[in-house]
């Protein structure tokens, strides 16, 4: 920023005294400059520097240089750092004999930074030949890096809904965030958590399982980051309402294979009882009964207890254990299946019997339809309902030795007539005889 005479900055012809009976300068000149060339640009602004460093206050300019004074924190006449008049450099009471000027850009160079160095710098210029008086001004920051962060606990262990815990980040260095981390991500600010002290503190009450984790915090600022080792916080809960599963799902056929187990949510892992009708059995979390019987129907109680809240729970199921054809009074399932399959089996055969037996029953009708087609297609000719089959000889008209006609001899049989389905029942033969 650059600001000149004109803007309101009172000046005095004193500003303007040169070592050695240097000449006056009017204000005249001072606050209507001849030409407007001559500027100041700020290379970077604010700077950050680490304590101990080396900084620069870098700035570049347009125009050569008459005069040139270096201030910190205001602007006095009487109260400044270096001076510069055509090269030659005059310290003032500000000087710490860690700053000089750098030429020809006239920037501030400080060395080994101290936390004291931190604030705003002003430099004025009056350059030639424009006779230009140009004020700016820019920000260091000096920040110390951040090391030996840690977190502190209060307890490590606690009870859930009994205690409250405490936590706190210490470190060396210039802080300018703090940030808490829970299990490798950044803590969540919900209601019972409590952030103080600039951050620097965590306070969680009422603690719960879900508090259950290993704490840390980041420490940064411009120069570093820090993050510290963690705290481990445990908070012991339970025991849950426990939950009794059975495998198979009842009811139970007798003679089959059971598995029943006992769950609860705690911490640490919960000591389980199995009661089987109100006695104490020796079972473990899981118990397999192998060939149940009636004998191991009843009430099954599994009580769940935690060492170190104190707290115990418990819940119950009632195993049922049927026979294997018989299920509260009514077939079992199984043996309806079995039942419904040789029923299905049952009709499967009878309709492949009745199947074998209509065919047998259909075959001696078309034996004799086939007979009768054979019958048509010869010499057959049909009288009374009966076949008769006739022999024709020649139509020669001729005696043999018997003097008979030999058409006379033609046989005519008739009559023959199926008494079964598979054989002729009589066979007659007779003559014609013309």
């Amino acid at each position: 920023m650059a600001v000149s005479c004109s803007n309101g900055i009172k000046r005095t012809s004193q500003e303007f005294l040169f070592k050695n009976g240097c000449v006056f300068f009017s204000a005249f000149l001072l606050c209507f400059p001849l030409s407007l060339a001559g500027t100041i640009t700020v290379i970077n602004d604010p700077v950050t520097a680490a304590l101990g460093d080396n900084v620069t206050l870098g700035i570049s300019i347009d125009e050569r240089v008459l005069f040139c004074t270096w201030h910190r924190g205001i602007v006095d006449v009487n109260n400044f750092i270096l001076r510069v008049v055509n090269g030659a450099q005059t310290v003032g009471p500000q000087y710490t004999r860690r700053e000089s000027v750098l030429l020809p850009s006239h920037s501030l160079r400080i060395a080994n930074a101290t936390l004291a160095d931190s604030g705003t710098y002003w430099v004025h210029i009056i350059f030639l030949p424009s006779v230009k008086y140009v004020l700016s001004n820019l920000t260091l920051k000096v920040l110390e890096r951040i090391s030996g962060v840690e977190v502190n606990i209060s307890k490590n262990d606690v009870v859930e809904y009994n205690n409250s815990v405490d936590l706190s980040c210490n470190f060396t260095g210039t802080q300018e965030t703090l940030q808490w981390i829970k299990d490798k991500e950044t803590l969540e600010i919900k209601p019972g958590i409590e952030l103080s002290n600039n951050n620097l503190s965590l306070h969680i009450s009422n603690t719960s399982r879900d508090h259950t984790g290993n704490y840390s915090c980041k420490v940064c600022n411009a120069i570093n980051c820090n993050i510290s080792n963690s705290q481990h916080l445990n908070v012991y809960y339970g025991t849950d309402l426990p939950i009794i599963t059975v495998y198979p799902k009842q009811p139970i056929l007798a003679g089959s294979s059971v598995n029943i187990a006992c769950t609860s949510a705690s911490n640490p892992l919960p000591l389980y009882q199995w009661f089987l009708n109100d006695t104490l059995k020796p079972f473990m979390q899981t118990h397999a009964i192998t060939n149940i019987t009636k004998a191991d129907e009843g009430t099954y109680r599994c009580v769940a207890s935690n060492n170190q809240t104190g707290r115990m729970s418990s819940a119950s199921i009632y195993i049922t254990v049927t026979d294997s054809r018989f299920e509260n009074g009514k077939l079992s399932a199984g043996a309806i299946a079995g039942i419904s399959i040789g029923v299905v089996v049952s009709l499967a055969l009878i309709l492949t019997v009745g199947a074998v037996l209509l065919k047998k029953l259909r075959m001696p009708d078309e034996n004799r339809s086939n007979a009768s087609k054979a019958r048509t297609n010869g010499n057959v000719n049909i009288s009374n309902g009966l076949p008769i089959y006739e022999n024709h000889l020649p139509d020669v008209h001729h005696q043999g030795n018997t003097g008979r006609s030999l058409e006379s001899e033609a046989s005519v049989y008739t009559d023959l007539q199926y008494k079964s389905d598979s054989t002729y029942s009589e066979l007659e033969r007779s003559k014609n005889k013309k």
